[in-house]
């Protein structure tokens, strides 16, 4: 029988001294043994250094590597600088303020494995947690955005509710192991974090161009819009980890009031249209390797989006009218999105 590819783990950590020994750990108690990991300081002004160093020490793990950065590169950077370190097809991104469970590289791994079709991107749900490890939501809202939203009079399954060890604390959740493939992008699909996340390392190293400069944050939506507009992607309906908020992070600095909550003290809006409008000037800047990748047509599709979405480069010309999108779109996605349990949005 085939083996399973190895997966390769970037962590990269700036000034999260309280959290990324068990984002560390988190990895280390992986059911899948075949990692590469590596652990990249961003230049942390606080005592990240000594924890990272304290934390591999006591671990002893050989797949474990360590690189401290002398200046402050942001997530691209640090991100590119990891995964320098690595030479595996398959890579992961753990935020250092989050928390993988234990399977989170098993599960993600089988599914990129499916029979159905290879896609460049998995991603799964997330449990919200506090500084603590306590449980705020056992969901991100925004997770698979064509699920049934808070208007829709609905029966909330009993598969969905954890048992609760009173005597202990803990909360256990059943797994539904469902998965949605979604052949293509689409302005209202939401993913999730970097932490929920598997990616071909093909694809990042195709499309992770900008200079890091460009990208200190929203890596995350950067690579999924490409991979949902060149490859499609699977969901995966299981909390597979841990997003943290703790009041102090980058961007989901906010609490947890319930409803369609904004994590975020700051106006989306802006960073999205930054994001979209640099995926689109990628698109422009790389079409022949894009093009030779993907094909003529998935890369015109992606381009027209990306125009709908946030009007045409300056000096672009809208592609003529006989390349209209449903067509298009239609004649690339085909039949067949259903076949092996794994059920087609278009």
């Amino acid at each position: 029988m085939p083996l399973a590819p190895p997966v390769g783990v970037v962590i990269a950590n700036h000034n999260d001294c309280a959290f990324v020994e068990k984002a560390i750990e988190s990895v280390a108690r992986q059911t899948v043994r075949d990692l590469q990991v590596v652990v990249v300081d961003d230049a942390s002004t606080d005592s990240s250094d000594e924890c990272v160093r304290r934390c591999l020490a006591r671990l002893g793990d050989k797949r474990f590597r360590y690189v401290k950065l002398g200046a402050n590169f942001g997530q691209a950077g640090a991100l590119r600088r990891g995964m320098a370190e690595l030479d595996t097809p398959f890579v992961c991104f753990l935020d250092s303020d989050d928390i993988w469970y234990d399977d989170f590289v098993a599960r993600h791994l089988a599914i990129h494995m499916n029979a159905d079709f290879p896609v460049a991107l998995t991603y799964c749900d997330s449990h919200i947690i506090d500084a603590h490890d306590r449980m705020l939501a056992g969901t991100a809202w925004w997770f698979d955005s064509d699920k049934p939203q808070a208007k829709a009079l609905r029966p909330i399954a009993p598969t969905l509710t954890p048992v609760f060890d009173g005597a202990r604390g803990e909360l256990t959740y059943p797994r539904s192991h469902a998965v949605t493939f979604h052949p293509q992008w689409t302005p209202n699909g939401a993913t999730n974090t970097t932490a929920s996340m598997m990616f071909r390392r093909a694809f990042v190293d195709l499309v992770l161009v900008p200079p890091s400069q460009e990208l200190k944050l929203y890596v995350d939506f950067y690579l999924s819009t490409f991979a949902c507009l060149m490859t499609g992607a699977i969901a995966i309906h299981d909390a597979l980890y841990g997003y943290r908020m703790h009041g102090a992070n980058s961007h989901s600095n906010a609490t947890v009031p319930g409803g369609a909550y904004n994590s975020a003290n700051r106006e989306w809006e802006p960073i999205r249209r930054y994001i979209l409008k640099l995926v689109q000037r990628v698109l422009r800047d790389e079409a022949d390797a894009l093009r030779m990748a993907f094909g003529e047509q998935r890369h015109a599709i992606a381009e027209r989006l990306m125009a709908d979405a946030v009007g045409a480069l300056p000096g672009a010309r809208r592609a003529p009218a006989r390349t209209r999108l449903p067509e298009l779109m239609r004649g690339l996605l085909g039949d067949g999105l259903s076949r092996l349990g794994l059920r087609g949005r278009s």
